[in-house]
């Protein structure tokens, strides 16, 4: 009776150990010396040299959240900076390709901002993606209404619709929050 149990039991737990053992997230690797934290996808000594000096000099200080990403096309880091989220591009040899910044539509700047709401008056600016390459720079920016939500792009005083939605839920969107453009 007792060998029933057990073979009972090792039929229930094997599946359980295999899929443990089968677990599919990437290993992580971490460093932190009590001042900042680092993880990435692959060990440490592994991220390119000339990306993490290019990032380094980039975003100098005050990161928290550093989490480095290696891929076939090259590295990404993802990190949080004066409380934004920033996302950025090196390629293979660690040379920087471009970086991504979201914020609340309220932090736009004043050009941009000012030219959606003329074009765009009963809309309200909600979150905005700026990217950049180190010389130029874009911004994709959502914008709602209670009928429509439009993602805009917005490069040297020009702006083009990039997507434009129907609001079905136009009461889960309110148009006025601490964080829409003013």
């Amino acid at each position: 009776m007792k060998a029933c149990h057990f073979l009972l039991l090792g039929c229930l737990l094997a599946p359980l150990l295999c899929l443990c053992q089968n677990d599919a997230h990437p290993t992580a690797y971490t460093f932190n010396d009590g001042a900042s934290a680092i993880s990435a996808n692959v060990p440490l000594n592994e991220i390119n040299t000339h990306a993490y000096r290019h990032f380094q000099r980039l975003f100098p200080a005050g990161i928290s959240r550093e989490y480095w990403f290696r891929s076939e096309e090259g590295y990404s880091v993802s990190f949080l900076l004066n409380g934004r989220h920033y996302q950025a591009w090196f390629g293979r040899t660690g040379a920087f390709r471009y970086s991504l910044q979201y914020y609340p539509g309220k932090e736009i700047p004043r050009q941009a901002g000012d030219l959606i709401k003329v074009k765009y008056p009963d809309y309200q600016i909600d979150v905005v993606t700026e990217i950049t390459d180190g010389e130029k720079t874009f911004y994709l920016v959502k914008i709602i209404n209670p009928t429509r939500i439009k993602t805009l792009s917005v490069a040297e005083g020009k702006m083009a619709v990039i997507e434009d939605l129907i609001n079905e839920c136009p009461s889960a969107a309110p148009l006025i929050s601490l964080l829409s453009y003013p």
